[in-house]
C-alpha cells in the first residue's frame, strides 16, 4: 500500500512537472509570437513612414519644384544608406527633349541640365551646381540676377557697364572693386552664373510624369522611380 502511494505520488509529480513545463513552452511560444508580431508592426510601421516620403510623387503633372525636392531626398538617403542596410534608392529623370526649353538663350548650350537622363549620381551635379551658385550670391541674389538677367545682358557691351551694374544695387556692393574683391567675378562671369541659375529657375517650372515605380520584395520598401519631363508649366 504504502509502495503503491509513493508511485502514485511521483507520477503525481511527474505529471505536475509536466504541465509546469508545457504551460512554460507554451509561455514562451506565445511570447516568441508576441515579439515577432511586434517587430513586424513595428518593421511596417517604419516602411509606412519611409514610403510616405516618396508616394506623394507617384502621379503625374508634378512641378520642376517638388522634382528638385525629390532628387534631394534621394541623394541625401543614397549618401547614408550604408548606415541602415538598406537598398539605394534609384531615380531616373528623362527630359525627353526639353531641356532647351529651360534656356535663356536658346543658341547656348545647357550648362546646369545638360543631359537627356539623369540618374541618382548625375542629379546630384544639378543639386551641386545649384548650391555653388548661392554659395556665392545667396539665393536671394541668385534670384534677382535672374530677375535683371536681359538688363545685365545690355550691360555687357556697355563699356560703364559694371559701374551701372552696381548702381543698380543687384548685388549688395559699393562699388566695381568689389566685383573681383568679394564675388572674384567680373560682370561676364556674373552674366553667365545668372544663365545657370536660370536653368534651374526654369526647371523648377517644367512638369514630370512619373511613369514608373517599384518596391523592395523583401522589406516593401520604394526602391526605384522613374520619370519623363512633359513639357513647361505656366
Amino acid at each position: 500500500m504504502e509502495n503503491a502511494s509513493k508511485a502514485l505520488l511521483m507520477a503525481a509529480g511527474v505529471l505536475i512537472a509536466l504541465v509546469i513545463v508545457g504551460a512554460f513552452m507554451l509561455m514562451m511560444s506565445s511570447l516568441t509570437d508576441y515579439q515577432e508580431k511586434s517587430y513586424q508592426s513595428k518593421a511596417d510601421a517604419q516602411t509606412t513612414e519611409f514610403n510616405n516620403q516618396y508616394t506623394g510623387y507617384i502621379r503625374d503633372d508634378i512641378r520642376g519644384s517638388d522634382m528638385f525636392s525629390l532628387m534631394n531626398k534621394v541623394l541625401d538617403y543614397n549618401n547614408r544608406k550604408n548606415d541602415d542596410g538598406y537598398t539605394e534608392m534609384l531615380i531616373d529623370i528623362d527630359m525627353k527633349g526639353h531641356a532647351k526649353d529651360l534656356l535663356y538663350d536658346k543658341e547656348r548650350e545647357n550648362q546646369l541640365v545638360n543631359r537627356n537622363v539623369y540618374d541618382q549620381k548625375t542629379i546630384g551635379k544639378i543639386r551641386n551646381g545649384v548650391e555653388e551658385i548661392e554659395k556665392t550670391y545667396q539665393q536671394k541674389y541668385a534670384s534677382q540676377l535672374v530677375t535683371e538677367i536681359s538688363n545685365i545682358e545690355s550691360l555687357l557691351t556697355d563699356r560703364d557697364g559694371e559701374q551701372k551694374f552696381v548702381d543698380q544695387k543687384i548685388l549688395p556692393i559699393n562699388d566695381k572693386k568689389e566685383l573681383s574683391s568679394v564675388y572674384h567675378k567680373t560682370l561676364p562671369e556674373i552674366y553667365e552664373d545668372a544663365l545657370v541659375y536660370y536653368e534651374y529657375v526654369q526647371f523648377k517650372r517644367a512638369v514630370f510624369d512619373c511613369i514608373d515605380s517599384e518596391y523592395d520584395a523583401n522589406t516593401g520598401r520604394i526602391i526605384s522611380m522613374n520619370f519623363e519631363c512633359t513639357g513647361m508649366g505656366v
